[in-house]
This record gives C-alpha cells, sequence and structure tokens, in this order.
C-alpha cells in the first residue's frame, strides 16, 4: 500500500515535527536502558563485594564468624539499602535482618521482594544467594528502589520533553504553514487577477532575501516579460495590419486596372507583373517575421558550433564591396585574425549583412562605413559604424522593435525588420547589442563571448 504524503506545508511540518519527536523517544529510551544497566551493574557490584568479604570470613572463622560478621554488616549498612539473611540447611534465620524468605537456588535473583518492618509494604531487591558447604545459604540484597526512581525521572523527563517537541513541532507547523498560506494566497490572488485581464497587477515583495522573494522577484520578471510581450504582440498586429494595407490595397488596385484598363496581351503582362511583385513583397514580409520568431524561440542554439567570425566577416564585406563603391560610399574593413565564437554562420553572415544594409539605406552619397572585428578580454567585438546622420538617442531603443521606421513618410524601401532580426540574433547568440553615437553618425557593437582557444574547432566550410 502507498504510504499517505501530506501535500499541505502544514501537514508536512507535523509530518517532520511527528518523525523528529519519535527520534527524541527513541532517544530518550535508549538513554533510559543504558542508566538502568549501569545502575543494575553497580548494584550487582556492591552485592559481588559484600558476598565477596562475607565467604573470606566463613573461611576464616566458620560459621559463627560469618554470623557475626552478618549482624555487624546489618546494622552497619542498614540505611545504605544492603540487606543480609544467613539461614541453615531448613532454613532457620541464624543471623541477619533482611525480611525475606530466602531463595532455595544459588545465583542471581533480580526481584527479591522484602518486608519493611517500619512501613509494613514489601520492596524489590537484587539478590544473591550462596550455599555454603554444610547447606546453610547467605542472602546479600541491595534495594532496587534507586534504580526504579531513575528510570521512572528519565521516564518523565522523555515523557515531557517529547510533549514539548510535540507541541511545539505542531505550533511551529501551524505558524510555518499560516505564513506560507498567507504568501501562496498572495501569489495566487495576484495570479487570478492576471487572468482574469489584469496584467498589471504584480505580487508584492518583502525585499527580506528569502526564498519566497526569490520566487516573487522571478515571477514578477517573468510576468514584466509576458507582459512586454503582449504589448509587442499586440504592436505586431496593430503594425502588420498597417503595413499590408499598403501592398494590398496596391495588389487590389492592379488587379481591378486589369479588369477595367487592360486591352491587349502587354497591358496584362504589365500589371499581372506587378501585381507578383507586390505578392512577393508581402511574402518577404511574412517571411521575415517567421524568421524572427524562430531566431527568438532560441531552439537554433542546439545547432550553434565554433565559428570564425573572421571569415564571415570578411566574405560578407568583400561582396558588398562593389555595391557600397558603386553608391557613392567608401568601406573600411578592419579584422582582427582567428577571432572564434559559438554560433550558427548563415546567422552571423545574415546579421552582418542587415547592418551594412542599414546602414548604405539610411546614409547618404559620400558617407564611409566601417566594419571592425577586435578581441577585448574574453569578449570578440563586432562593431559597424558610418559618419552619416545618426539615430536620435530617444529612437534608438525604439528601431530595434518590429516595423519601425523613423521617417514619417515611410518612403525608404523596406518594412522596418532589418534591426529586429539583428537583434533577435544577438540574443540567440548572447550577444550585446550597443548603439552609440559615432559624432557624426551611428555605431553599432556587438560583444559576443569569444571561444577558448582550447574548445575552438575548425569551422564549417560552406
Amino acid at each position: 500500500m502507498k504510504p499517505h504524503i501530506p501535500r499541505t506545508t502544514f501537514g508536512l511540518a507535523v509530518m517532520v515535527s511527528v518523525v523528529l519527536t519519535a527520534l527524541a523517544v527513541l532517544s530518550g529510551l535508549v538513554g533510559r536502558y543504558f542508566a538502568h544497566e549501569e545502575l543494575e551493574q553497580q548494584l550487582d557490584h556492591r552485592i559481588t563485594t559484600e558476598s565477596s568479604l562475607l565467604i573470606e570470613e566463613y573461611d576464616r572463622g566458620g560459621l559463627a564468624a560469618l554470623a557475626a560478621m552478618v549482624d555487624s554488616h546489618h546494622d552497619r549498612h542498614e540505611n545504605s539499602g544492603l540487606g543480609y539473611l544467613l539461614v541453615d540447611h531448613q532454613g532457620r534465620r541464624l543471623a541477619g535482618s533482611l525480611q525475606a524468605e530466602a531463595p532455595n537456588k544459588a545465583g542471581w535473583r533480580e526481584h527479591l521482594y522484602v518486608g519493611n518492618k517500619t512501613t509494613g509494604d514489601r520492596r524489590a531487591h537484587q539478590a544473591l544467594t550462596v550455599i555454603l558447604p554444610a547447606g546453610e545459604r547467605l542472602v546479600v540484597a541491595a534495594d532496587r528502589m534507586p534504580v526504579e526512581e531513575i528510570d521512572a525521572v528519565i521516564g518523565w523527563i522523555t515523557a515531557g520533553m517529547t510533549s514539548v517537541m510535540l507541541m511545539m513541532g505542531i505550533g511551529s507547523a501551524w505558524i510555518l504553514g499560516l505564513i506560507t498560506r498567507r504568501r501562496i494566497d498572495n501569489i495566487s490572488k495576484v495570479a487570478n487577477a492576471i487572468a482574469a485581464g489584469d496584467l498589471s497587477r504584480r505580487i508584492d515583495r518583502n525585499n527580506r532575501a528569502g526564498e519566497f522573494d526569490r520566487l516573487t522577484e522571478t515571477l514578477n520578471r517573468m510576468l514584466d516579460r509576458n507582459a512586454e510581450l503582449l504589448t509587442n504582440l499586440k504592436q505586431i498586429s496593430t503594425d502588420i495590419a498597417h503595413d499590408l494595407l499598403t501592398p494590398l490595397g496596391r495588389l487590389q488596385q492592379q488587379l481591378e486596372l486589369a479588369l477595367t484598363d487592360c486591352r491587349n496581351t502587354q497591358d496584362y503582362r504589365h500589371t499581372i507583373e506587378r501585381a507578383i511583385a507586390t505578392a512577393v513583397e508581402i511574402q518577404q514580409l511574412f517571411s521575415s517575421l517567421l524568421k524572427i520568431s524562430e531566431i527568438e524561440s532560441l531552439t537554433l542554439r542546439k545547432t550553434f558550433t565554433p565559428v570564425s567570425l573572421t571569415e564571415v566577416a570578411k566574405r560578407v564585406t568583400d561582396a558588398f564591396r562593389p555595391d557600397i563603391e558603386e553608391n557613392g560610399r567608401k568601406l573600411i574593413v578592419r579584422l582582427d585574425h582567428d577571432l572564434h565564437i559559438l554560433g550558427e554562420r548563415h546567422l552571423l553572415s545574415q546579421l552582418l549583412v542587415n547592418l551594412i544594409e542599414n546602414a548604405m539605406r539610411h546614409t547618404p552619397v559620400g558617407t564611409t562605413i566601417s566594419v571592425i572585428l577586435s578581441r577585448a578580454a574574453d569578449h570578440t567585438i563586432l562593431t559597424v559604424e558610418d559618419d552619416g546622420p545618426g539615430i536620435p538617442v530617444a529612437d534608438r531603443a525604439r528601431v530595434i522593435e518590429r516595423f519601425v521606421r523613423l521617417e514619417a513618410s515611410r518612403s525608404t524601401k523596406g518594412h522596418g525588420l532589418g534591426l529586429s532580426l539583428v537583434k533577435a540574433i544577438a540574443t540567440a547568440h548572447e550577444a550585446e547589442l550597443i548603439m552609440e553615437d559615432n559624432a557624426p553618425g551611428l555605431c553599432i557593437r556587438l560583444s559576443f563571448t569569444a571561444l577558448p582557444i582550447r574548445d575552438r574547432k575548425e569551422a564549417t566550410k560552406v
């Protein structure tokens, strides 16, 4: 049968208290046992010592000397709990005043009941019987009352401590359960409020660095993140609708034009080509959104391998150099050798492509674009900077959001997803993205964790 385990804080605390109390009881019983055995040994030692002395006297002086010594020992040890009795082979008392019947067999008797002349009651004694050569029996007994009293005291102490521990344990369990329930109820109220639609609610924190406070901080961060994601989702939905209105409206206009104005095959062909271009633009929009979502899921980290960022940067800049120079801009490239990170080669290439395209798209003719790759301590720094108009400080946090374009007319080609994709790729690679003023122009810096030399492998060739 499966044991029942309490599922509440109070029940668990009570269970622990009961277990600890049981251990305390067991410890008391073990202590009582050893104390009892020690006292028993002390009684046996006293009795054995007295019996040896009396037997030695019997060996020296015979029965008369033994009887005299028994009487003298009784007078001397009457108040010490020791008693003596000497009887002949018929059981008649020869010496001693022990109020008990002498056992017929030699040896130890743990409970020999002895009467008391004063009180008339009978108390148990520990006794040793020795049978002499002529059949006389010598009995030496010690009162067991001290042993029983100490056993009782230890028992009462154990019972008292057990009761106190059990009451304190149950009381502590009740207090612990009360505190825990209050904290959990607080979390539950906030969770229910959020489930009901109040996304601004947060869990109160006591700032005491306890387990619940750390849990509260973690949950509040999670709630902040969820609220941010929901806000982004709403914004994305609005932005998608806004950005799709123009191409969908254009597509509708082109198709209507084909129905009303086209008169020959050439007109139809020209209108269909424009409609296809618009459809491709819409497809690219959704493709970019899916790509960003895939990267933000962080599942791609499982496929990361050592990548030479130097090689990636060299290939991308070599490919862009003719276009940059053809469009009247200048490209400066400074790459340190043998800089490796853990990542995905194609994503890193896409990141640098987007940064260079962004610099080309938003700077005038004559601008100088610089791509710099360097090492700083245990980090690899990728920098793309230009001396164009730059981005105002107030707008730098916004430009990495989806569909954000700073020009009001939105005349520049694109949907405002380039830097969002850069941010997603940087986050997937655990890289810090920093935007700074290049005085003039914009400086975008990404700091990657460098791959230690001992962990580097040959980067996969594409």
